[in-house]
């Protein structure tokens, strides 16, 4: 867990990366807090880290240098956009706009006991709706793990009536939950959970030469090909986000495809057709 001032480090970072400077009115307007320390919080970042920033006299600001070190991974754009700073005039955040999709419906009564379960590893009896059972039916699940998969919550957990480690949509879950005991079931014997599979995605060979540089480009491939490493437990969601689960019938709409040792891989692992 990050001290306050190493979280007020990560947030100059973020900001000065993306936007190429930083100074104290960010912090202030971040953490409503004084000139004086906001000061003070950039002198003990450029102690820390005396070559990644430099200040400006005539543009009274710290440029990011070349020699930049960080604490965490920048290249998460959402991380920014979660901190985003304060333009002198206006909010960057009235120029930044995000195409909602509706979220399933969640209802803190059902998640509670949900994550006190994970949380204390415990069996839960809970009621659960699914596409072949139209009506409520209690389940006895063990769950480890919740998982979003960029539109709705799962719940990774082992059903007692399967017998096996299963996604439960958390979205569908009704009823007062009753605690069954201690879990006999953990991640660690979840061999999809612990099993992690590389997902190689090229350029869609049906693109031209040109057009498979800038689908390189944009998926920051080398030497036209992205390794993404996932959870076997997850490749499909992976595949749906990465809209490769299903195959286009132009280039221009597939775009990327999974290589051909990589199809062959997650095989095994994707949904299988009743």
């Amino acid at each position: 867990m990050l001290d306050k001032i190493d979280q007020r480090f990560v947030f100059i970072e973020n900001i000065a990366w993306w936007e190429g400077q930083i100074n104290t009115r960010h912090l202030r307007e971040k953490y409503s807090i004084s000139q004086a320390t906001a000061q003070k919080t950039l002198k003990q970042y450029q102690q820390k880290f005396p070559n990644n920033l430099t200040y400006s006299q005539s543009e009274k600001t710290f440029i990011v240098n070349d020699e930049f070190t960080y604490l965490t991974d920048l290249n998460n754009f959402s991380r920014y956009l979660s901190n985003v700073s304060l333009d002198e005039k206006t909010p960057i955040s009235d120029h930044i706009f995000e195409v909602e999709a509706p979220l399933r419906n969640i209802n803190p009564q059902q998640v509670r006991p949900i994550l006190r379960a994970i949380r204390e590893k415990l069996a839960i009896d809970i009621g659960y709706l699914s596409l072949a059972n139209p009506d409520y039916l209690d389940r006895i699940i063990q769950p480890h793990s919740l998982i979003f998969d960029g539109l709705r919550w799962h719940v990774r957990a082992y059903c007692n009536k399967n017998q096996s480690f299963r996604d439960f949509s958390l979205s569908r879950f009704n009823g007062e939950a009753i605690v069954e005991g201690k879990a006999t079931h953990f991640a660690e014997q979840d061999e999809r959970w612990n099993t992690w599979i590389d997902i190689v995605i090229e350029p869609d060979p049906r693109l031209s030469g040109l057009q498979k540089q800038i689908i390189a480009k944009d998926y920051q491939m080398e030497s036209g090909r992205k390794v993404i490493p996932v959870r076997a437990a997850l490749v499909n969601y992976l595949l749906k986000r990465l809209n490769i689960d299903h195959y286009q019938n132009t280039p221009e709409a597939q775009q990327i495809v999974l290589s051909t040792e990589c199809r062959k891989a997650v095989t095994p692992y994707l949904p299988q057709p009743t």
